[in-house]
């Protein structure tokens, strides 16, 4: 049996938090987004462990912020414990984050995804087809079209197909489908192997106290060469082991037998002093995408790109993913922007991704380390003062949708997130003020500085704000805790214009650099549109 088509502005394959986040972000904007997802329940096992303060950046906007904190493992530091068993050096992530938030959470990736989930059911153009499979993926001209086929789950994990099907009519399409996704099959985009490959036992306890495993640090890294592993609390309540697999190992035995993940840890938590949640063996690979983009459909998160858990930043890159194509997706649905401002997006997110995905692998490596001598000389040295890969994530680069030289002072870099007041209203920018792109102006008058057309351009037309850090004038805010002044005085910046995904499009010494600043923006947004005639009619 085959149903009516449905018809959207986007369709999403894969609904994990990198679908949701990215259905939550569209369907915000009030498009028509149909998400298509197999599994017919939510994922009720913890994967991910870690985000950054850009992350809770977009969660915030999600509204799902607060509600996460409860549930949060702050972090100050990652131990790095030697082949000797004692450490060697510890990594700092207390350093403040120009989000406004921490620099690292520890998390239990099951309740970030209730709370996605319920941020973007909440919004009315959402449909979730839960149980579905996408089989296969069709570009036209004006649209792309989807085959899904419904299924059962009558055990997690197990999909049985049927044989009703339908058709998704949509715009564009994005897989977030991960390692094995159809739509980058189906597109034709090759993936390069970078060549890390390794074998780990991954267990998750949920131990009766955690006062249990007090004597552990919060996140270590053991380079011990008889069996490499790491050790991080996910949350508030639960506890990851990882443990490298070595030759001999029988990696069957190892995913399903549950005496042999107890026997690694038995030196720090007994069976009877907590609850096995998972155990599973992971191979931790490595690879990147040619490109995110081949005509209408479009990649975010694992179907992009696959790094290492070393460094922990798998799902911050698949969020920075979803945050950088949504707003470039709803300015080119709205006709504001045209199509070829999707380009850029494999040219930003391509520099990021494989800076993270290099980092992790180094960091994998020098952890993975099996032999004795290599160990202690690595050992040696960060006891002398080398450090391992910085937690750090650069920019975005200059070559996507940044503005030129000589306005390109602080292009493609985060934007900070200061607490300001407004009509006795205090609380984060964003909250305050208002998301979108932001012209910000240090102490001077937009009014005075910008004509009314640009202005227009960027409240009207882009849906953003102009605003002053000069309270006594209309469109001022106090700073109330300086941390935007001092972030644009140490810059040496009066002017600065922030993306929707709160990277720096570009910023001018003076306030009347502002009106340059406008202007190559709406340059960069320029180009040939996408309209959307044709769908209705062929549904």
């Amino acid at each position: 049996m085959t149903l009516e088509p449905t018809v959207a502005d986007v369709a999403i394959v894969g609904y994990g938090p990198v679908g949701q986040a990215l259905s939550a972000l569209l369907a915000g904007h009030g498009h028509r987004v149909c998400v298509v997802e197999r599994h017919t329940q939510l994922y009720a096992l913890p994967r991910a462990f870690r985000f950054d303060g850009e992350a809770m950046r977009i969660f915030q906007r999600l509204g799902i912020a607060d509600e996460l904190r409860e549930d949060l493992g702050e972090i100050d530091h990652v131990a790095w414990i030697g082949a000797d068993g004692e450490p060697t050096v510890e990594i700092d992530t207390s350093s403040p984050h120009p989000s406004g938030w921490r620099r690292d959470y520890l998390f239990y990736q099951p309740a970030l995804e209730r709370a996605l989930d319920r941020a973007a059911r909440s919004q009315p153009t959402l449909e979730l087809r839960r149980g579905w499979a996408c089989e296969r993926v069709v570009q036209h001209d004006d649209r792309v079209a989807l085959t899904i086929r419904r299924g059962s789950e009558p055990t997690p994990g197990h999909w049985v197909a049927s044989d009703e099907t339908a058709t998704v009519l949509a715009r564009y399409v994005i897989g977030a489908d991960g390692a094995h996704s159809i739509v980058r099959d189906a597109s034709g985009i090759g993936q390069v192997d970078l060549g890390f490959s390794e074998d780990w036992l991954v267990m998750d306890v949920r131990p009766h106290d955690m006062a249990t495993v007090a004597h552990l640090p919060v996140a270590a890294e053991y380079g011990d060469p008889r069996r490499p592993h790491i050790f991080v609390h996910n949350g508030t309540r639960y506890v990851r082991w990882e443990f490298m697999l070595l030759d001999g190992d029988d990696r069957a035995a190892y995913a399903s037998d549950p005496a042999l993940a107890w026997a690694l840890i038995e030196d720090h938590l007994t069976p009877d002093e907590g609850e096995l949640v998972r155990q599973t063996v992971y191979e931790f690979g490595s690879a990147v995408t040619e490109t995110m983009r081949s005509g209408r459909a479009l990649l975010a998160g694992d179907s992009a790109h696959l790094m290492p858990p070393f460094m922990g930043e798998g799902l911050c890159a698949g969020l920075r993913d979803a945050d950088s194509l949504a707003w470039r997706l709803d300015l080119v649905l709205r006709g504001v922007a045209g199509d070829d401002l999707l380009d850029s997006y494999t040219l930003e997110r391509r520099y990021q991704n494989r800076t993270s995905i290099g980092a992790s692998m180094l960091m994998g490596m020098l952890t993975s380390t099996l032999d004795p001598n290599d160990a202690a000389a690595r050992d040696r040295a960060f006891r002398s003062g080398a450090q391992p890969p910085a937690r750090v994530m650069p920019g975005i680069g200059r070559d996507g949708c940044v503005a030129p030289s000589p306005i390109a002072l602080l292009a493609g870099e985060r934007a900070v997130q200061g607490v300001v007041e407004v009509a006795g209203r205090t609380g984060r920018f964003d909250d305050v003020v208002g998301r979108g792109f932001v012209l910000l102006i240090d102490g001077g008058d937009p009014d005075e500085v910008l004509e009314p057309q640009l202005i227009a351009y960027v409240t009207d037309e882009l849906g953003g704000v102009v605003v002053s850090l000069n309270p006594s004038i209309p469109r001022g805010v106090k700073d109330a805790d300086g941390a935007l002044t001092a972030w644009l005085h140490e810059n040496r910046v009066a002017a600065v214009l922030i993306r929707p995904d709160a990277y720096v499009f570009g910023a001018a010494h003076q306030p009347a650099g502002a009106a340059e600043l406008v202007r190559a923006l709406r340059h960069a947004l320029s180009g040939r549109t996408t309209g959307a005639a044709g769908l209705e009619r062929a549904a």
